[in-house]
């Protein structure tokens, strides 16, 4: 009864070209940048320094993808393992050390953080003695607070400002700018 039935041509080709434009659209829009977390070490405070990421970079659609992905990945290093901050020293692209200014913060209000850099005002009078690990290596630094932090946030790419009061927080976002930046050691 149905074996006869005739059928327009457009079907067949309906039928046959949708699952596979599909297919080729889902190809195409997947996120094909190897992303590798790399243990932190010493050499880290060898490599360069974060690069500023300006506003074409922001603005490109598949760049942030990327940096969505970066921070899904950290996020699940930071679960599994016992990390505070990560940065881009500990992001492998392609086999490349990822160069954004950028930071992980494993517990806090703020995860994915990009340009960050603290602002601290003559009238920061205040001072905590922060004990500070990277790569196994622990120092006790003297900070001083509060503080402004600028940053462009990882999650919807706008550019913020928050005031850091708390010591322990001055503590976590200076340690992770001066990683960042190359000047821990």
């Amino acid at each position: 009864m149905y074996g006869n039935v005739h059928r327009p041509q457009w079907y067949y080709i309906i039928g046959y070209t949708a699952p596979l434009l599909c297919a080729i659209v889902f190809w195409m829009l997947r996120d094909t940048t190897p992303v590798v977390f790399v243990t932190p070490s010493l050499s880290d405070m060898h490599l360069d320094r974060g690069d500023v990421v300006n506003s074409d970079k922001i603005n490109d659609v598949y760049w942030r993808v990327s940096i969505r992905h970066v921070s899904s990945l950290l996020s699940e290093v930071c679960q599994k393992d016992k990390y505070t901050v990560l940065t881009h020293k500990n992001i492998m692209m392609d086999s490349v050390r990822m160069k954004e200014s950028y930071i992980y913060v494993c517990d806090g209000a703020v995860h994915s953080v990009l340009n960050a850099r603290s602002v601290v005002s003559a009238a920061a009078v205040k001072t905590v003695r922060c004990v500070e690990t990277y790569a196994n290596v622990t120092k006790t630094i003297v900070r001083k607070y509060p503080f402004s932090l600028k940053y462009v946030c990882g999650a919807t790419f706008v550019s913020k400002t928050r005031i850091i009061r708390e010591p322990m927080e001055a503590c976590l976002w200076l340690h992770a700018i001066d990683i960042v930046e190359s000047v821990w050691d």
